[in-house]
């Protein structure tokens, strides 16, 4: 395992390209319409048909238009396409787990920890 990983290459720029497509960014265009006072289950159904939208043109949500997502809510405006990026879908989920960028720091630090102290016992015992 330790030498796959030393040869381990990855292509960053496609990783963040991938990241950013196939609708990774629907959990955040709902919470948008939810912190508009949309209920969640209409948020949801909402953003299915935007998706659906999408589908049928071949692109992605931050494609479309202002005037083609009132269709679907009257209540997006401008101020929707900054939650579909990636920064911003990965900071609305700040929960214990998740990918906030604190969250994701957080959980690097615990492994850390824990891993120094499996090293410490193993040492201690050899």
């Amino acid at each position: 395992m330790t030498g796959w990983l030393k040869a381990a290459e990855f292509n960053y720029e496609l990783m963040q390209k991938a990241a950013q497509s196939g609708f990774m960014n629907a959990w955040a265009a709902a919470t948008y319409l939810v912190q508009r006072r949309v209920p969640f289950r209409l948020a949801h159904e909402q953003i299915g048909r935007a998706v659906q939208m999408c589908l049928e043109k071949h692109c992605e949500l931050q494609d479309l238009s202002l005037e083609e997502l009132r269709t679907v809510n009257p209540k997006f405006d401008q101020d929707f396409y900054p939650c579909l990026k990636l920064e911003s879908v990965l900071a609305i989920h700040d929960v214990p787990g998740g990918t906030a960028p604190a969250r994701v720091r957080q959980a690097m630090a615990d492994a850390r920890h824990r891993l120094e102290s499996i090293r410490e016992g193993v040492h201690a015992h050899a």
